[in-house]
């Protein structure tokens, strides 16, 4: 199963390229997406089974702050992925996000309930998903939450959310988070490999929800981090009603696997991926200073 991987240096990118054995990549900055003909031509010199979309730009605010980009990444290159892929008979993954859902439902998110994104990003990222099904019927759309992962975690987040905890432990004894928002925090390598267990399963096309078993408020992820990490640091759950700054975000965003579960593929509990990515973070600290 040959992989053609874009966006392969970030924090999923990477987990699939260390995953698979037989996929090649390509970084944000060889491949624009956004480039009329760069996919195509990387389509017909690559020659794929699947092509594999890891490209985003996941800092939410900076979605509404320039929603022409966000649209062209989200939306637009989506778009041209499917329909280049389906012209070549090629099979197309995407990545899309709990930000589609407006989180009023008090329960974890299931694939076939209604969208209705409250910001740009979660609109953009709706827009992607529809225009993949359409341009490309047999396209797997993958909605995750909260993904974490990376020594260095997200370029355009500078981290991610368990990173930036432990820098702000390092100089704080209380941490202000979050108590009023409920996800399912996922470990990009445990979302690699429920990806590649689905795309050998060979499963329809469709839309599949890849997240953490259980679900938690940020402010619990952030306690298990610093209990984890072994810091002293006291996280102070705060209600912000799900708003930062004039941005709104869904309260309880959390997915539920129903489609990938019935086909045999899950992923471990919340817990579990974030114990395996400290004891990986440790590791690899450890091994760059010795």
């Amino acid at each position: 199963m040959k992989l053609l991987v874009l966006g392969k240096e970030g924090q999923l990118g990477a987990e699939l390229m260390a995953r698979s054995q037989d996929a090649v990549g390509f970084t944000r900055g060889a491949l624009d997406v956004t480039q009329e003909g760069a996919v195509e031509a990387a389509l017909d010199s690559i020659r794929p089974d699947w092509l594999v979309n890891t490209t985003a730009r996941n800092a939410v605010p900076d979605s509404n702050r320039a929603a022409d980009l966000a649209f062209r990444v989200h939306a637009v290159a989506v778009q041209a992925m499917a329909q280049a892929c389906r012209g070549r008979g090629i099979g197309f993954v995407t990545y899309s996000t709990d930000y589609v859902f407006d989180g009023r439902n008090g329960r974890p998110c299931l694939e076939d309930d209604r969208p209705n994104p409250l910001q740009t990003y979660g609109v953009s990222k709706y827009s992607g998903e529809l225009l993949s099904a359409l341009f490309h019927p047999g396209s797997l759309i993958l909605r995750s939450c909260g993904v974490f992962g990376g020594i260095t975690g997200s370029r355009e987040k500078n981290g991610n959310f368990v990173l930036n905890i432990l820098r702000q432990s390092e100089h704080k004894e209380e941490i202000e988070v979050s108590s009023e928002q409920i996800v399912n925090p996922t470990y990009a390598g445990d979302l690699a490999a429920a990806t590649l267990s689905l795309l050998r399963k060979g499963p329809p096309g469709g839309i599949y929800h890849l997240a953490a078993e259980g679900h938690c408020s940020w402010a619990e992820f952030a306690a298990e981090t610093l209990k984890l990490s072994g810091r002293s640091a006291r996280i102070i759950p705060v209600d912000h009603g799900g708003r930062s700054g004039s941005l709104q975000r869904p309260l309880f965003s959390a997915l539920a696997n129903t489609k990938a579960k019935a086909l045999g593929v899950t992923l471990p509990h919340w817990k579990d991926g974030l114990r395996e990515y400290i004891s990986w973070l440790h590791a690899h600290m450890t091994s760059r200073e010795s």
